[in-house]
């Protein structure tokens, strides 16, 4: 879209070169050394970018001499392109309506390159009563858009301020966060965040009316959902996890997508073959050339893992908070077995409680995952090795974690796989053997490509707007860790040593706020980095 008079002549003298490049090779003789249909496409091609050119020439002059309507605002995010249509119809420059509203007209300039995603909802009403653009209802008028007002409402939902703050909302600057010299108010990109993930308008979150995620999740959710407390929660995630798992959908379109094999040897056979061995890297790196994108979740609570198919294309969402090899292996070809399964249905969702729910220990779907997870792992022979365990032990539950180390290393099996499998078998009697089936596991190495990195590579994030790009990012940012205390109390060390047995990566808050001042341009004095790292807290 053409913004102001510069963009337009710019805009006109590439149309320009279009039209005189097209015109030089229409009245070249043809190169014989170039096949017809190569030149052809050329000149095709330059005479799409220049059809794209005279479009936004013509829009922008129908609004100039204001023969163009503006549509009306049906959702949040149609406001940044209605208020620069109605600034061009009304004949003000970006200088002029600056002044009108006391900014500088840098500022302006940078709401409009950035859709006005940084701009607060307060700013954003005020600049359409200028231009009298009707917000309808979905913007209300008043005054502020108060951050906590709202982290409270969404709370009563399900929605944590933590969840909110780092999943929903975009971050700084973006965020305006308080400090010594921001507000704390919504954005304009946080509201169309919020409305395209739940549907709610400003007008909803600020209004009195309950916001009903209830109904949004049973809408958009067929799985066997789990009886839970804390269903609120549930619900809430379950809608958050499905809009990105499409997001993901969205933007791996170019994947080829393979034939499922539901047979646990094959499967194996295949992975082998084609990647050298069952580690987890060997079986994302095979998910993934079968067609099927995996995301990697890191929010804790709520559901296990998930697997969607939607217009006959599935992704496989994980959620695994252990560094088990063994485990992310395990739940990874649970969900793809779900993928493969019921191959005739255009839509087939699937929702993952944890391993000790009773769904996951009844469902005849889910006992089939489980088993052919543990046979792909186990050549085949899960049921075997899990029976010799039980007989090598006596039938004794106690003896059982040595038994499954023996037999493992007799029989030259995976422990952890081993283990993972005797737990789940034995969840089925109603014995949680979890823990010690835990203590078995040893730490994945780092694989050569992370789920993020895989995620990452095979995405095409330029296929997404900003606002649903900006989601789908912050989705893979990682878990924090924070260590509070007084000044040399020793949250320095502690951390430290925690990173270093997690294997995460450490930061330190203090060298952050001196960071942070710098950028302000405040004095790096333990009373300014005390004031600061309250306001950020």
């Amino acid at each position: 879209m053409i913004k102001n008079e510069r963009q337009y002549r710019i805009t006109k003298s590439e149309a320009q070169k279009f039209r005189l490049a097209i015109e030089r090779l229409e009245n070249t003789p043809p190169d014989p050394d170039v096949h017809p249909l190569l030149a052809k496409a050329e000149v095709d091609g330059l005479r799409s970018e220049l059809e794209e050119l005279d479009e936004e020439l013509r829009q922008y002059e129908a609004l100039r001499s204001g023969q163009q309507e503006i549509s009306p605002v049906d959702s949040v995010q149609d406001i940044p392109q209605r208020l620069i249509e109605a600034r061009i119809r009304a004949g003000l420059t970006q200088e002029q309506l600056a002044q009108k509203i006391g900014l500088k007209p840098q500022q302006l300039q940078r709401y409009e390159a950035t859709d006005y995603g940084s701009a607060s909802l307060a700013r954003v009403a005020e600049i359409a009563q200028i231009l009298n653009v009707g917000l309808g209802n979905k913007v209300p008028q008043q005054a502020h858009f108060l951050l906590p007002g709202m982290l409270k409402r969404l709370k009563t939902v399900g929605l944590s301020p933590a969840f909110v703050t780092s999943r929903l909302l975009p971050t700084p600057p973006a965020l305006q966060k308080p400090s010594i010299k921001g507000t704390n108010e919504l954005v304009l990109e946080a509201a169309q965040g919020i409305e395209r993930v739940y549907g709610w308008t400003p007008a909803a979150l600020y209004g009195t009316e309950p916001l009903d995620v209830g109904r949004l999740s049973a809408s958009v959710v067929r799985f066997k959902l789990p009886a839970r407390l804390n269903a609120l929660e549930l619900g809430a995630y379950v809608v958050y996890a499905r809009y990105l798992a499409l997001l993901v959908l969205q933007a791996t379109r170019r994947l080829t997508t393979q034939t499922l094999s539901a047979d646990p040897i094959v499967v194996r056979k295949r992975i082998i073959d084609g990647y050298g061995n069952l580690s987890f890297a060997s079986v994302l790196s095979f998910v993934w050339d079968c067609g099927i994108p995996v995301l990697a979740l890191s929010d804790p609570g709520t559901f296990h893992g998930a697997c969607w198919r939607s217009a006959g294309r599935n992704v496989i969402v994980l959620k695994q908070q252990t560094r088990s090899a063994s485990r992310w292996v395990h739940d990874l070809l649970h969900e793809y077995f779900h993928a493969a399964s019921h191959p005739d249905l255009e839509e087939h969702p699937v929702i993952e409680d944890s391993e000790t729910s009773v769904m996951r220990r009844t469902s005849p779907e889910e006992v089939a995952a489980s088993r052919f997870a543990g046979d792909v792992a186990l050549g085949g022979r899960a049921e075997e090795l899990a029976g010799i365990c039980v007989e090598k032990a006596h039938g004794s539950v106690e003896r059982l974690k040595k038994a499954v180390a023996r037999v493992a290393e007799r029989e030259g099996v995976d422990v952890g796989a081993l283990a993972n499998y005797l737990a789940f078998r034995l969840s089925r009697q109603g014995i949680n053997w979890w823990a010690a089936a835990t203590n078995l596991q040893s730490a994945m190495p780092v694989p050569r490509c992370t789920p993020r990195e895989m995620l990452l590579k095979n995405v095409d994030l330029t296929c997404l707007n900003p606002v649903d790009r900006g989601i789908l990012l912050r989705s893979l940012e990682p878990q924090v860790i924070a260590f509070s205390g007084k000044r040399a109390s020793g949250k320095s060390t502690v951390s430290a040593e925690v990173a270093k047995a997690l294997d995460w990566k450490w930061a330190s808050f203090g060298e952050y706020l001196r960071a942070v001042a710098k950028h302000e341009g405040l004095p790096e004095s333990t009373e300014t980095l005390q004031e600061l790292g309250a306001t950020l807290n």
